[in-house]
């Protein structure tokens, strides 16, 4: 199996003439013992021959089974982590980066980020949990635990950390997903919204109700999205630090809708009586 300890106070030969290993020159002015030769392990030394050979047998199991990781690497604070590893990697809209960055620096890092990732175990993960219960709302609270979770993940994943400590074990009480609040509304309600409505943005509604576009989308629409009966669905309008800017729908997936055809007799009158402008604002 591969790896060895090596002795580097003493010479790995005897001398010939007393049959002792003699010194080296890193006598008494280092570590004695270093494991070496493990594939993909770097060099650990120890102070005793016993450290050197438990830390030997356990890591060489680890690294057959492919659960190795080196402490060293998990000594990095979850602060830095988040920074400088985690942070750069991440790719959604400028909206969506922000609201994570208020959660994650604003209920993450405040209580953990100064600890080492090696060092956020169950008792530090309860006691974060039931922290943020008690502070926010389940909705904030919940969306911290789903960021929580995804950096320690990635941290396994880097090799920095194992196992995910949020994950399998019963004695943590994360935050549970809230209900869902969205509810379909009643034909009076929406009549009475559409009615409170000025006569150009009654459209907008519409096309909700319709057609199931998304407050951006339908702010988004443009006539030549309509596809015969059907509505193409391909952008969105978003905002962040108060500028207007076109995005991709939700999660970057373009949709066709059905086009009712009474809501197409509505887009058609709608465009007799405010016509089409060209709209330029900045791309994602």
């Amino acid at each position: 199996m591969a790896g060895y300890i090596e002795d580097r106070w003493l010479k790995k030969r005897p001398n010939k003439e007393t049959g002792k290993r003699e010194r080296t020159g890193l006598w008494g002015k280092c570590t004695r013992y270093r494991v070496k030769g493990i594939p993909g392990v770097r060099d650990r030394s120890f102070d005793t021959v016993t450290d050197a050979k438990s830390w030997l047998a356990e890591t060489q199991t680890d690294a057959r089974r492919g659960d190795f990781v080196d402490a060293r690497d998990g000594a990095i604070s979850l602060r830095e982590y988040v920074e400088k590893c985690w942070w750069p990697s991440q790719v959604h809209p400028a909206q969506t980066l922000e609201s994570m960055r208020h959660r994650i620096w604003g209920h993450v890092l405040p209580q953990l980020g100064e600890l080492a990732l090696k060092d956020i175990g169950v008792a530090e993960l309860r006691r974060w949990s039931a922290d943020v219960q008690r502070s926010l709302a389940s909705s904030t609270a919940y969306v911290a635990w789903v960021y929580l979770k995804a950096i320690m993940q990635a941290a396994v994943e880097d090799k920095r950390l194992f196992p995910n400590p949020c994950k399998g074990s019963s004695s943590i009480k994360p935050p549970k997903k809230p209900e869902r609040k969205a509810r379909a509304w009643q034909q009076d309600r929406v009549d009475a919204v559409r009615e409170a409505l000025a006569d150009r943005y009654q459209i907008a509604l519409d096309l909700g109700v319709g057609c199931g576009l998304r407050q951006g989308e339908a702010f988004g629409f443009s006539p030549g999205d309509v596809r015969g009966d059907s509505v193409h669905i391909e952008r969105q309008i978003l905002m962040h630090k108060s500028q207007l800017y076109f995005g991709p729908p939700k999660g970057g997936k373009e949709r066709d809708a059905p086009l009712p055809k009474v809501l197409a007799k509505r887009l058609l009158t709608h465009q007799e009586r405010f016509e089409s402008i060209d709209v330029t604002l900045a791309g994602s």
